[in-house]
């Protein structure tokens, strides 16, 4: 591997620049590469293809931006983070393969101790967690952030409105829109109140 001053990206016959960070680096690749194109090469490709899929949902949202704070610092951007930590999560015929694997968040916040939710006969959920802490991976003051995927559209996050819902509240109140008989998967998680940082998470079907 070559470092160059110059800021440039893309392809010159066998070398190849790339960013890494605010650093441009220069590589060589095989001149006779041959894509065997495999069934599990096209298979992956496939999975990787659903997930840049799923990611577009994400932009211009706060998980787009939970990405940014978790790839701080790492050399790589959230795109690439939430890539390299989800994409095994994807199949490929376009579904998501295990709800509970996939992370909608990561980050230095500390996750909600004793999380649970029930569910009222007209779909109401009630969350709930332990409350009386406020260390500093842990203030009261933190946000509580839901994002449901619904089974029959599970591409299209929908984010709820928890009222204002903090850490210290340990309860959060809200409705589901859902056909009778669909799945709902949750996932929660906190957010500093300036946006800095975030916790990983958490999931939970109904």
């Amino acid at each position: 591997m070559a470092k160059t001053e110059e800021s440039i990206r893309g392809k010159v016959g066998n070398t190849v620049f790339y960013r890494v960070g605010n650093e441009t680096r220069v590589r060589s690749t095989a001149s006779n590469y041959i894509d065997a194109d495999t069934v599990k090469q096209r298979a992956n490709r496939s999975c990787l293809r659903v997930a840049v899929r799923f990611y577009q949902h994400l932009k211009g949202t706060i998980l787009q931006e939970a990405w940014k704070v978790a790839a701080g610092g790492s050399g790589i951007n959230g795109y690439n983070a939430f890539m390299k930590l989800n994409m095994t999560v994807f199949r490929s015929d376009g579904k998501i393969g295990d709800f509970s694997r996939l992370q909608l968040s990561v980050g230095l916040l500390q996750k909600a101790n004793h999380l649970k939710a029930t569910v009222a006969d007209d779909d109401t959920v009630t969350l709930t967690w332990e409350k009386g802490m406020d260390v500093p991976s842990a203030r009261e003051n933190d946000g509580l952030v839901v994002v449901v995927l619904y089974a029959n559209r599970s591409f299209s996050p929908v984010f709820i409105d928890t009222d204002g819902a903090t850490r210290g509240g340990g309860k959060a109140i809200f409705r589901l829109t859902r056909k009778q008989g669909t799945a709902a998967h949750l996932y929660s998680f906190f957010k500093e109140k300036e946006g800095k940082a975030y916790s990983a998470s958490q999931y939970i079907r109904i």
